[in-house]
């Protein structure tokens, strides 16, 4: 038992410490959040695991644990979604690639969307015929649209304005679908083949949302950042398992 009391307690800790490090470098959402959640059972499960050997408390003990449980297999399910929906971008050919926006620090590409940036560009190189909308509105403290950022980052890394299409007024990525192909539809036709970046484990997701649209498109990852991926991994676990009840992927 002393055994798994100190499993219980350092884990819960971290968990709690995660969340506490994330949020001094994130904006709060569930993601930064989720592993305080997680963690504050098991820590108090820790804590108490002595007076929880039977009644009451070891009924409430074995149903965390069974929770815990299911928990672990979504995750492992959701984790396997989103591995299997990147595509090989040397491998990819689109005629138009889409880049779904990401949050700006007040007029600045954050590392998340610069990263989306990176691997769009990437792309480009490796295909230049290939045309590319950036999409994303403005949202809550951005001073700029997403979408007119991103623009002025393809072209400072050497991407000609002339394969730049720019879609500034989403709010979401259905709606960065959307507009992006109006965009595209004008200027290639219905026909075009289609590509998208995102981060990595938003890629699955984005791909089932293109879908439910009628948009046959292919994902492409883009790195995460380091200190926030396990965060991003729990939030878009609840995502997808929410998106799914609804119906909505």
């Amino acid at each position: 038992m002393k055994t798994m009391r100190i499993i219980l307690i350092v884990l819960g800790s971290l968990l709690i410490a995660d969340t506490i490090f994330a949020a001094t470098r994130c904006n709060m959402n569930l993601g930064v959040i989720m592993p305080a959640i997680l963690g504050l059972p098991l820590l108090l499960i820790g804590i108490f695991l002595p007076h929880m050997a039977q009644g009451f408390l070891a009924v409430v003990k074995w149903a965390v644990f069974a929770c815990y449980g299911i928990g672990i297999i979504i995750f492992i399910v959701c984790g396997i979604l989103m591995a299997s929906a990147i595509s090989d971008k040397e491998h990819t050919e689109a005629d138009a690639l889409i880049v779904l926006g990401a949050a700006l620090h007040g007029d600045r590409v954050t590392w998340v969307l610069s990263n989306r940036l990176d691997a769009a560009i990437e792309y480009l190189n490796l295909h230049p015929e290939t045309v590319v909308v950036v999409s994303g509105g403005q949202g809550s403290g951005e001073t700029r649209p997403e979408g007119d950022a991103m623009a002025d980052y393809l072209v400072e890394h050497g991407i000609s304005s002339e394969r730049i299409m720019v879609e500034n007024r989403s709010t979401n990525t259905k709606e960065n679908f959307l507009l992006s192909m109006e965009l595209i539809e004008q200027r290639l036709g219905a026909d075009a083949t289609i590509a998208y970046v995102t981060t990595d484990f938003h890629v699955y997701r984005a791909g089932r949302i293109a879908k439910a649209l009628g948009i046959d498109a292919k994902g492409i990852a883009a790195d995460d950042v380091w200190y926030i991926r396990i965060n991003n991994f729990m939030r878009e676990s609840v995502g997808i398992c929410v998106y799914a009840l609804r119906g909505d992927i």
